[in-house]
């Protein structure tokens, strides 16, 4: 009967230890909202992978382009967590595949200077812009998994994404489509367009998940 009893209790130690492997969690953070899975591979390591998504827009002038900005962040990450005292605390690296991008468009209704030359509303039409990054991003960041003792609980991470230089297109449908000055200051003004949004190169986040083991 002891023995049988020892039997079941080493069973039982062995089911939560395994149970308490995995985690799932819904993400919430800069990078957009998500879902994220983690495999503890000892005291010290677990790897996680997710994705995040979310969209937005805004008007902002640039260059004295007033321009509707559609922002459509959407990344899958894998990490390697490392707990150095075997708690809450962790340092992360990972890769982001990176599909975070930058829409803009502005209707032109009156004069406006495009790379330094002003034309009117006919002659540009409408501009139509897009914003990338890097497809491989790196990524670091330090957290607390509070779960990690618990059935339930949350982690908190903050970190950087490395996105690289961002690359930018412009276009215009407008009367001097075809016209070569038009197109070499057309050129000047993605320029300025990507001089603003170079500070996106290197991306600053924060992520809150609310965690369950199982």
């Amino acid at each position: 009967m002891k023995l049988k009893i020892l039997l079941f209790s080493i069973v039982v130690v062995h089911v939560e230890a395994v149970a308490e492997e995995h985690s799932f969690g819904a993400r919430a953070g800069m990078l957009g909202l998500g879902l994220e899975y983690s495999y503890t591979l000892s005291e010290r390591l677990a790897i996680r992978g997710g994705f995040n998504g979310s969209s937005y827009s805004f008007d902002q002038t640039e260059s004295g382009i007033d321009y509707e900005f559609d922002i459509d962040w959407q990344s899958v990450s894998v990490a390697l967590d490392f707990h150095p005292n075997n708690g809450p605390l962790r340092l992360s690296v990972g890769i982001l595949k990176n599909e975070n991008s930058l829409l803009s468009t502005s209707k032109v209704s009156e004069n406006v200077t495009v790379g330094g030359t002003t034309y009117k509303p006919t002659d540009v039409g409408t501009l139509r812009g897009a914003v990338g990054f890097d497809t491989a991003s790196p990524l670091i960041s330090i957290g607390w998994d509070w779960s990690r003792e618990n059935r339930v609980g949350v982690s908190f991470d903050m970190g950087v994404v490395s996105q690289g230089p961002p690359t930018v297109s412009l276009l215009a449908d407008g009367g001097l489509l075809d016209d070569p000055m038009f197109a070499a200051d057309l050129a000047a003004e993605e320029t300025e367009l990507r001089n603003s949004f170079e500070d996106l190169e290197l991306l600053p986040f924060i992520a809150l998940v609310l965690m369950y083991r199982f």
